[in-house]
């Protein structure tokens, strides 16, 4: 099977059962960006060698065709679809690519004829993903039996003290009402010791429709927790971010035990467990990645304060570089970045910007988005010149990292705060000057005979303006009109349909008339708002004539611009 020239998002990943392959593609498509993968498959037996390739889409398998190495066969259709169930509970040697809307279309162009012969099997029946939700509900069916058992035993063992309270109250006289409160006090007090059902705390940043699931992956692991003897955990805290296919979670368990110190920290390791084994309840109900980002598990004897623990949430890793390099980005990659940032900021002063402060944000984590925000000062260049300068600085530097990290890298927005040089009074005196020299140029002229000045003049601006329009503005005009094209097609919220692109040279000046048509993408949370659209349509274009602006140092102004989204 053919496939567009792209670059792996997974390669040479080592698959030992078939359920490592399914969360693998569930993986890549928690990127809203992929509207399908392409699989290259390895494997073998003792009679034969396979080589497989296969492409689907969210739902289904589209198209498939198996090599057989040693017998020199290649199997399409109904056949391959066998051999391909039959292979994949073999180890497998998987490289991954993803596929744009754009670059799934052209591959099932490119392999019609395979696309045409192979049946169109849902994911589900192709990796019989039923049969793995089957053993999960008979392992949790399992796990109620033993909790049921267990608090039968307790009732079981309650039940003999209670006829022996009531037999010796019998024999004993009635007592006085003051000698009879004590009694009833322990009764109620020894409540609170059982297990209860203690306060859930559930926040969740970018994405509230997750909050009942999140909620549901608490009390799954409160029921795990009750399993446990001597623990009564009386708080537990929630606290979830929504990104791009992902969910970023910060879990923390308090609670109480009679125990010893060994014991305690027995039973936190224990709670720990718990929180990381029920994560993929998220992954099945949200369709979100779960990462965990910090637990912390509190487990104390009655009585014993909580200051300590405190102070130690309280200490947060170090965002600062250096005295003047701030980075912004997920404790799993941030070392690389700090890095990385210590190289910008190098290149960037050699570049002639002085700076003062740099700020990096690094956005996700299977693909990553640089944001840069910097302070400082730039002698002889302009602002719109020195951001040009630091784009292409960023930008050499990401597709770098992008090689290195074999990831998806851009750069999302550069911001400059430069203090502007004082020279106004050397420009004033340069304009006066000029003007001084015009009106002799003129007296001088009319004193040799020459009356009709102005049409000369007229007729050389004229001349200068083809010049320009030949020289500078075409090229870069053609220049912007191409990255238009190409940043408006990456836009992740939209689907880039059609543009017309107009401009007009006037007063020095090249005024841009555009128009273009989008089609909104849906989401897991919906379908993206019109504003959202044309939001992102405007930077990039704002983007882009800043760019082609201060590379090709000719002044460009966005004049009208109308977009279309349906």
């Amino acid at each position: 099977m053919q496939l567009p020239d792209i670059t792996p998002i997974e390669e040479n990943i080592v698959c030992t059962k078939k359920q490592e392959l399914l969360t693998l593609i569930y993986n890549a498509f928690s990127n809203h960006g992929f509207s399908g993968v392409f699989l290259k498959i390895f494997t073998k037996d003792e009679k034969e060698k396979y080589y497989a390739t296969i492409m689907l889409d969210r739902k289904k398998l589209l198209a498939a065709q198996v090599d057989l190495l040693n017998s020199k066969k290649r199997l399409t259709g109904k056949d391959s679809i066998e051999t391909l169930k039959k292979i994949l509970d073999y180890p497998l040697v998987v490289d991954l690519y993803g596929l744009d809307e754009i670059s799934l279309k052209l591959s099932i162009t490119d392999n019609l004829e395979i696309y045409n012969a192979t049946p169109k099997v849902e994911l589900k029946k192709l990796f019989g993903e039923s049969k793995i939700e089957d053993t999960e509900l008979l392992e949790k069916e399992k796990l109620l039996e033993r909790v049921l058992e267990k608090r039968e035993e307790k009732q079981a063992k309650v039940e003999p003290q209670e006829t022996v309270q009531k037999d010796t109250e019998k024999e004993v006289p009635p007592k006085s009402e003051e000698e009879q409160v004590p009694e009833e006090i322990p009764k109620v007090e020894k409540k609170p010791d059982s297990p209860g059902s203690p306060d859930i705390e559930v926040e969740v940043v970018g994405g509230e429709i997750f909050k009942p699931i999140i909620q549901e992956y608490g009390e799954e692991i409160l029921e795990e927790i009750k399993t446990l003897d001597g623990v009564s955990i009386k708080k537990m805290e929630l606290i979830g971010e929504v990104g791009s296919g992902v969910i970023y979670l910060r879990v923390n368990i308090y609670g109480t035990s009679e125990k010893d110190k060994s014991s305690r920290e027995a039973l936190e390791k224990r709670v720990l467990y718990f929180v990381n084994k029920h994560l993929p309840v998220i992954w099945r109900k949200a369709g979100l990645k779960p990462i965990l980002n910090n637990a912390q598990a509190r487990i104390i004897a009655p009585g014993e304060p909580e200051e300590e623990k405190k102070e130690k949430e309280e200490v947060v890793v170090p965002r600062r570089v250096e005295s003047n390099i701030i980075v912004e980005a997920h404790e799993s990659i941030k070392p690389y970045f700090s890095t990385y940032a210590r190289v910008i900021f190098k290149d960037i002063q050699s570049a002639g910007i002085d700076i003062e402060k740099m700020l990096l944000d690094i956005k996700g984590r299977r693909e990553h988005e640089i944001n840069l925000t910097l302070w400082g000062k730039a002698s002889g260049i302009s602002k719109e010149e020195a951001e040009g300068v630091v784009n292409k600085i960023l930008r050499q530097h990401a597709r770098e990292i992008g090689r290195a990290l074999n990831k998806y890298v851009t750069v999302h927005r550069v911001e400059l705060h430069l203090e502007e040089e004082n020279v106004s009074g050397v420009a004033e005196q340069i304009i006066s000057k000029k003007e001084e020299l015009e009106k002799e140029i003129e007296k001088l002229l009319r004193e040799a005979g020459v009356e009709e000045l102005s049409y000369i003049t007229e007729e050389k601006k004229r001349e200068i303006e083809e010049t320009l329009l030949k020289t500078k503005i075409v090229p870069a005009i053609e220049e912007m009109r191409r990255r238009l094209q190409r940043e408006l097609t990456e836009l992740p919220n939209s689907v880039f349909r059609w543009m017309n692109f107009d401009w007009e040279f006037k007063g020095g000046t090249v005024l841009v008339d555009l128009e273009a048509s989008f089609d909104k993408r849906s989401t897991l949370l919906g379908i993206i708002s019109d504003e959202r659209v044309r939001e992102d349509v405007m930077k990039v274009m704002e983007k882009v004539i800043r760019e082609v602006s201060a590379e090709h140092n000719i002044p460009i102004k966005l004049r009208n611009t109308e977009i279309r989204i349906r």
